[in-house]
Formats: C-alpha cells, structure tokens, sequence
C-alpha cells in the first residue's frame, strides 16, 4: 500500500481512537515511522519516531503524575504507578497498541513488531498530539486516556 494511503487509514484510524482530529498531519507521520527515513514532507528522520517518543514519556509522565496527584496518592504509591505504565510491556499490551502497529512502517525485511516498537509508537504518538494540540493538557489526558492507559489502573484503587 502507498505510504500517503496508509497515512490516511492510520490518520481515520488514531483520530478515532483518541478523539482528537490533528490540523498537522506530519506529527502523526513521525509518529508512525520506526525507521529512519524521509517523510513525504521531506523532513529527515535518523531515527525514525524515537526522538518524538522522547517528548511523548514525557507527556506521559505529566499525566500520569497529575492523575496521581488528583488522586491524592502518596509519592510512593505514585511513583509505582509511574514505573507500571511507563514500561514498553504495559504501553505495548495497551488494547489500541496492536491496532496502531499495523499502521507503523519498519525497516524492509522486517515481518514482525517488538513490544518495544509497539512501546515507541504508542509514545511517539503521545508526542505527535502533544506538538499538534501545542501542549494542551485536556487535549493530552484526553489522549492517554482514550488509549486506555488508565484502564487497568482503575481496579487497583479500589
């Protein structure tokens, strides 16, 4: 398939799953490449989403520590429920993880995504909302939390 029809199916896709429709559709893109490479824009990807998946822990961090905070949580419990969504095995098994990976786009000769990939999707596609909405917190937590992030966290506070 075409990378720009791919894009559009993945852009339909993202777009319904986090509720947010991006204005730039680049950031989403970055997003979807684990490869280096050139984007359609021509913009250069050494390293393909991983530098965006940077920015997208880090989003995720804000939000999982003000959902803590709101939560009235104690830094220890906190800081554990940190470390339990921010490892690629809960961001890979996430219910829409396997639904973004196959729009990601791998090296040739690759058949199969990692949990890792799937892990530095899911961020990279935090950090893609994050520069399209320009940092908007509503737009983020709303984002994560369509991605199920806190899904399996509510039972645990009962």
């Amino acid at each position: 398939m075409p990378a720009h029809l791919k894009l559009a199916d993945a852009k339909t896709y993202i777009e319904e799953v986090l509720s947010y429709q991006f204005n730039n559709i680049d950031y989403l893109e970055e997003a979807l490449w684990a490869c280096p490479t050139e984007m359609l824009n021509g913009r250069q990807l050494p390293d393909g989403n991983k530098s965006l998946a940077v920015v997208g822990d880090a989003v995720l961090h804000l939000v999982v520590v003000y959902y803590c905070y709101g939560r009235n949580m104690a830094r220890g419990p906190a800081n554990d429920v940190w470390k339990r969504v921010a490892c690629n095995e809960y961001l890979a098994a996430l219910p829409h993880a396997v639904g973004v990976a196959r729009f990601v786009n791998m090296s040739a000769g690759m058949t199969a995504m990692s949990e890792y990939m799937r892990a530095t999707a899911v961020e990279a596609i935090f950090g893609a909302v994050f520069n399209d909405c320009k940092g908007d917190y509503q737009t983020l937590l709303k984002a994560v939390t369509a991605m199920g992030v806190f899904a399996g966290l509510e039972s645990d506070e009962e």
